[in-house]
């Protein structure tokens, strides 16, 4: 089985790529659409070859450079903050 958990496949579609990378079908085609990610044709499939996605993930920044260490894969943004309003009005 190789590191992405699909046994013995050589090539993903675009929803398997998605799948397998937790990442969604609109990153996956921007990707693909600024050439980073290549890609196979084959009639009206459009194929990615499973050591072109390696290849790709492996390119991917690995965090924020410039981040203290305790923060380090962690979101810093500002917490949402929720409005809970009592339909009755009290």
């Amino acid at each position: 089985m190789n590191p992405l958990g699909r046994a013995n496949k050589l090539a993903l579609s675009i929803n398997e790529t998605a799948q397998a990378t937790s990442l969604s079908i609109s990153t996956i085609d921007t990707a693909i659409r600024a050439g980073i990610l290549p890609v196979r044709r084959y009639g009206n499939r459009t194929l990615v070859l499973m050591r072109d996605l390696e290849r790709w993930l492996e390119s991917l920044p690995t965090g924020r450079p410039d981040a203290p260490p305790q923060l380090e894969g962690r979101r810093t943004g500002r917490p949402k903050r929720y409005v809970i309003s009592n339909p009755t009005g009290e």
